[in-house]
């Protein structure tokens, strides 16, 4: 009798989680988004329609109401930013809870529905522009551009267009040392990346990976991105090779790193918010 060994190559995701199963779980909320770990109160997130950021926390709500929050994010100063669907803004709560537009118009023109957005260490604001807030899209009576931006906000309030080919630009992260920028294009089913040279806009895209309806983004301590898709949250290494795939229970939207030893994730899932734990060192 013969027998013949057949070698089969089998692709093994280490974990980067300390356990698959989420350590808290939180649901009956409308479409949450925009998680964000802030050191005084913890963990916060965008409840898109039902107009709140929550805190994780007691499930209390911190902003109502919110303009239709997406995306948050703490400037330079820790005042809270927000990319607002419904004000159709990036937007700014000092520390008195008084909120003001920091930018809603482009050369005049209102903007889409910004969605999310990240802040450099030296202040600068960059946020991406998609119309998914907005009735009609591009195509509605209330559009007033007829693209789908990605923008600077530099710390003296000037705006610039840093790119307007993709045509979702979604999730935004920057890379550890500031000088890429990635952007999710849902549409197009990728993540991009731009590489950042000053004031010569715009600058041209350039593919990083491929990853199915990519949503929103993050850049861990090791310089992987970490990308929520409906293949779960894939995450690449920084020459874009896929290293790991986590599931969620529900299709998520948005994720972040935070917690108060900085070993925890956070996952925004349609109608419920995960928290993980790291695995030690990530």
């Amino acid at each position: 009798m013969s027998i013949f060994f057949v070698m089969v190559q089998v692709t093994v995701f280490t974990t980067l989680l300390a356990d698959e199963q989420p350590i808290r779980e939180l649901c009956g909320f409308k479409f949450t988004e925009g998680p964000l770990w802030v050191k005084e109160i913890g963990w916060i997130f965008s409840d898109i329609p039902a107009n709140r950021v929550y805190k994780l926390e007691n499930k209390e709500i911190y902003l109502e109401p919110s303009g239709n929050s997406n995306g948050l994010a703490l400037d330079k100063q820790g005042d809270l930013l927000l990319a607002e669907h419904g004000n159709r803004r990036i937007s700014k709560m000092n520390k008195n809870g008084v909120v003001e537009t920091v930018v809603d118009r482009y050369q005049g023109k209102k903007l889409n529905s910004p969605n999310d957005l990240v802040v450099r260490s030296d202040g600068t604001i960059f946020f991406t522009d998609p119309p998914y807030g907005l009735p009609g899209g591009l195509q509605g009576p209330h559009a007033e551009l007829n693209f789908c931006g990605i923008y600077e906000i530099t710390y003296k309030g000037e705006l610039f267009l840093i790119n307007k080919n993709l045509k979702k630009p979604n999730g935004i992260a920057l890379s550890k040392d500031e000088r890429i920028l990635f952007v999710a294009d849902t549409e197009q089913n990728a993540v991009f990346k731009f590489e950042y040279n000053g004031k010569q806009y715009p600058i041209k895209e350039t593919k990083f990976c491929d990853v199915f309806s990519p949503d929103g983004i993050k850049i861990d301590k090791e310089d992987n991105l970490w990308v929520t898709s409906s293949e779960g949250v894939v995450v690449f290494d920084k020459m874009g090779e896929k290293i790991e795939v986590i599931q969620v229970p529900k299709h998520p939207a948005n994720c972040a790193f935070g917690g108060k030893n900085d070993d925890e994730f956070l996952v925004t899932a349609r109608d419920c918010v995960y928290v993980y734990r790291l695995k030690k060192g990530k």
